[in-house]
């Protein structure tokens, strides 16, 4: 998710599954949860997400996809709830996080030269050519 254009009065359940690409479940748990504070409700009690709520679950999304647990999402939501009072949590939760985000990515970037070195010695093997050096 960008940067939306939620209209005034939010966007109903269905349209924020289908904005955000999560299913209506994990939007309700997420809800029941209290991750996403409180969510606006209409006349007939339905939940509604506002401006706000739809860019906390931009935030939401990525730290979770980016392997935060759940238990940590809730102390960040936490966090963003009490205001600047405790901007320093925030920003603590979020710097552990960055790095192990990074710790993750220079895993992933050597995983990844050990595939493409492998594709590279299969497909020398396919056409009988000695296979490259691993470095």
């Amino acid at each position: 998710m960008t940067s939306i254009q939620v209209p005034d009065g939010g966007v109903t359940i269905g349209e924020a599954a289908r904005l955000s690409g999560l299913s209506i479940d994990t939007l309700r748990y997420y809800d029941r949860e209290g991750l996403l504070g409180e969510l606006p409700r209409d006349g007939g009690g339905r939940r509604r997400f506002d401006e706000l709520s739809i860019g906390l679950l931009d935030v939401l999304i990525r730290l979770r996809r980016t392997g935060m647990p759940i238990e940590q999402v809730r102390r960040f939501t936490k966090h963003v709830r009490e205001g600047d009072r405790d901007r320093a949590g925030r920003l603590a939760l979020l710097r552990e996080h960055r790095a192990k985000v990074i710790a993750d990515l220079r895993q992933l970037e050597a995983d990844l030269e050990v595939i493409d070195w492998k594709i590279a010695a299969y497909q020398a093997a396919e056409d009988g050519v000695d296979p490259p050096p691993r470095d």
